[in-house]
């Protein structure tokens, strides 16, 4: 019997990251109309940040990963600033305890990143079992 053969990891690495971020940087106007109604909405985030943040996936950009490190920090941090500005506004403008809106609706929202992030995990873990060789 021969040796069971191995998959270098760069080439897992690659399928995975082939996989998850297939359509990761596509702004192409979908169809449908609550697509469309979403990517219309979203539109003005969306193409601002795929304007100013040079793909790391591309392979003419792949040296200018420490700038989209710097610029994906500085939306962070823009992010973080209207949050917490828009929950003080709030709790103060209800005049509510300071810790009623991060102890209750902020868990909400990351708990339903977080089931986003299993649904790619099974989609990945799918395809990577069937691009495995036999």
């Amino acid at each position: 019997m021969g040796e069971p053969q191995s998959v270098p990891q760069s080439v897992i690495y690659e399928l995975i990251n082939e996989t998850i971020n297939k359509d990761a940087y596509d702004i192409d106007f979908p169809e449908g109309w609550k697509e469309r109604t979403k990517y219309i909405l979203l539109m003005p985030l969306t193409h601002l940040q795929y304007i100013t943040v040079p793909s790391p996936l591309s392979k003419r950009n792949d040296n200018y990963y420490p700038l989209t490190l710097f610029v994906s920090t500085l939306w962070i941090f823009g992010y973080c600033t209207i949050i917490v500005w828009f929950t003080f506004d709030i709790t103060a403008g209800l005049e509510i305890p300071f810790s009623i809106i991060p102890m209750f609706i902020y868990p909400f929202g990351v708990s339903l990143r977080d089931f986003k992030k299993f649904d790619d995990f099974e989609i990945a873990s799918r395809q990577f079992i069937n691009e495995l060789p036999d």
